[in-house]
This record gives structure tokens, sequence and C-alpha cells, in this order.
């Protein structure tokens, strides 16, 4: 997928420690980005920049929904172990995407340029980067769980992570089932080759 991938992905993965509240979204998520930017261009070894990057996102994030939505109907066929294995798998897979790309971001900004409630229960905060000279959008997709605001989705450059990992899941599931869905995350090969 697009370089950008790994910039948003400034935020994937963990467990929710907490979440957001609707007023406090546009504010915590430029603060965040401004340290996970400064971060990048540290120089330190990717893996380090990346668990760092994480930890400012982490608790942002539902992953357990992101799996869900991804994997789409066949989700709800997983045991709860399965469930359980998936959603780490799939945390898993974001985060070494991540890592593997923060070198090309290093000389990127990005910055926040606002948020949108497009419904009463969906916000949209927008972030523009500048790649290759052109300027481009990252939308951080949230919807209110337990009183606080969490991030489901992201699309960057027009392109949804969940939805490019669900196209990815159904041709998996077509040609080897479910197992090798598994067996690619683990592999560390989904969204890496778009």
């Amino acid at each position: 997928m697009k370089k950008v991938f790994v910039i948003l992905c400034c935020a994937l993965l963990c467990v929710n420690l907490y979440a957001l509240p609707f007023d406090s979204i546009e504010s915590e998520m430029k603060a965040r980005i401004d340290k996970s930017m400064k971060i990048v261009k540290t120089n330190k070894d990717s893996k380090i920049m990346a668990d760092e990057i994480f930890a400012l996102f982490d608790f942002m994030f539902d992953y357990e929904l992101m799996a869900k939505l991804s994997l789409s109907k066949e989700y709800n066929n997983l045991d709860n172990r399965q469930k359980e294995m998936f959603v780490s798998y799939y945390k898993k897979s974001l985060q070494q995407n991540f890592a593997s790309k923060l070198e090309l971001y290093k000389d990127n900004t990005i910055e926040v340029v606002g948020g949108e409630q497009i419904k009463e229960n969906r916000y949209n905060l927008t972030a523009s980067i500048v790649i290759d000279g052109a300027l481009s959008y990252i939308i951080f997709k949230f919807y209110p769980k337990n009183n606080d605001w969490l991030i489901y989705d992201v699309d960057i450059i027009g392109i949804s992570v969940v939805q490019t990992y669900r196209s990815q899941f159904a041709d998996i599931l077509k040609s080897s089932g479910i197992d090798g869905v598994f067996d690619r995350l683990k592999s560390g090969e989904l969204f890496a080759e778009e």
C-alpha cells in the first residue's frame, strides 16, 4: 500500500488503556502526531521508533473492531480463542508494516487540518501530509464507545486500511481459507505487498 500507511499507522497497536473524550480528539491527536514526527526524525532504530510511536496512539485504536471489520462475516465463524489470536496477529501485522517503512517519512510532516462530526456517532479527523511533493490527506475515523471515542479505520490518500485488509483477506479466504489468513498475518506479508 502507499507509503503513507506508515505514518498513519503511527498509530496502530496494542491495548486500550483509555480513549478520548469527544472534546479532546483534535488537540490530543495534534499533540501526539507532533510527538511522533519528532520521534521519526531521531534516527533511532526503526523498531524502537515504532514502539515509541505506538505507545502514543495505542489507546485510541479499537483494534478488535478493525480486525472484525477487516475479516467481515468470517470473523463470526471464529471461536473465542481464534478471535483473540486474529486480533493479536492483525495488530502485529500493522506494526510490522509501520516499522518497516519509517525511514521513508523522516523528511515529511503531518499536520492536523481539522475534524468534522459527520454523524452523531461518527467523527473524522483530517491530517495533511506532503508525499513526493504532493499534498495528501490522512483521515482518522472515530466512533463512540463507552462515553469516549476510538479510531475504527484510517483512510490514507483515500485508501481505507480496513477495506484494504478486507480485500486481501477475501482473496486469501477464497484460495486458502482461514488458515491461509492466519499464515499470511503471522508472516507479516499483508499490506506490505501493496
